[in-house]
């Protein structure tokens, strides 16, 4: 079990993972921002994905999982585009020996979560019988998407565990699981480990990210607040790490953790908003570039229970 974090192909990146100590990588190949040259489709994409798999190995960094489809896939302007971004996926993770791919579930929009079940065994259904063709793993991510970490607003309907045992045992194939991560349960109030202890042989993928409940502003607002739960790096939340990763095990994981940054509100990247006009030295102090902080507090907090070649 391998610590690691989610990243884009990117040298830089690559050196600060082998520097820090990171032992894998979820690597993300974008959907907004256009496929990388690296994806099938594309011209000599073998040639390419075999320099950026080489780039990881030289770093003794393993690539757990491709990330590749964080989009709603029951838009019916987009579907066409999706569902050859999901099969690019699998292509490029069998090709890559990788042995997952991750994404959304997606959802009907503006309906009650079970109206998205007919479209997701339509979908997802026939990504399974191509993933089990090509032996590679299907991991939703089971985030909300919605105002305040809840369902409300969202594009995704594997967001509940209710959801997650309804669209999983709508299609009859384990190529499908999950991309499981604390966070999204600690803000709609489950356990984590106890959810673990459900669907732990249906994990295929780990994002390792924390949330914090604020119980004074639970009291006085309720859930429906922006503060009420806060996304953290692992280690700054209120989810059991120890727990987690022994129940993991119990249930069968032996892949990699990767954690999700971006999200804590102190240790992260802030925009420096002064005018560019405007002297360096006239602008103030800047406050630091902690992202890269939060990623390495989080790996020393999970290595506590990942030794080393275990």
């Amino acid at each position: 079990m391998r610590i690691g974090f989610l990243s884009s192909f990117n040298e830089e990146r690559i050196a600060f993972a082998r520097k820090g100590g990171f032992g894998s990588v979820e690597l993300l190949t974008g959907y907004f921002q256009g496929a990388p040259e690296y994806m099938p489709g594309k011209p000599d994409w073998k040639a390419k994905a075999d320099k950026v798999n080489a780039a990881y190995a030289a770093a003794d960094i393993r690539i757990s999982c491709i990330g590749a489809f964080y989009l709603n896939h029951m838009d019916p302007t987009i579907e066409a585009q999706a569902k050859e971004t999901v099969r690019n996926a699998i292509l490029l993770a069998e090709y890559l020996a990788v042995g997952a791919v991750a994404g959304f579930a997606g959802r009907v929009v503006d309906q009650p979560l079970e109206a998205s079940l007919p479209k997701f065994k339509e979908i997802w259904g026939e990504h399974a019988r191509f993933a089990d063709d090509h032996g590679v793993r299907i991991a939703f991510e089971p985030c909300p998407m919605g105002q305040y970490h809840t369902p409300s607003g969202g594009i995704n309907c594997i967001c509940t565990p209710v959801m997650y045992e309804k669209c999983l045992d709508s299609v009859s194939s384990t190529a499908l699981g999950l991309e499981w991560d604390p966070s999204h349960l600690v803000g709609i109030f489950v356990d984590p480990v106890e959810n673990l202890r459900k669907f732990g042989p249906r994990v295929y993928h780990v994002h390792a990210k924390g949330a914090k409940i604020n119980k004074m502003n639970l009291a006085q607002y309720g859930f429906w607040h922006e503060r009420t739960c806060e996304h953290c790096f692992p280690g700054l939340g209120d989810e059991n790490w120890a727990e987690i990763i022994k129940e993991l095990r119990r249930g069968g994981y032996h892949g990699d953790l990767n954690i999700e940054g971006w999200h804590d509100l102190v240790f992260r990247n802030p925009k420096d908003t002064a005018p560019s006009d405007v002297a360096v030295e006239k602008r103030g102090p800047v406050a630091p570039q902690l992202e890269d902080a939060g990623l390495i507090i989080a790996l020393r907090h999970l290595q506590q229970y990942c030794p080393e070649g275990f």
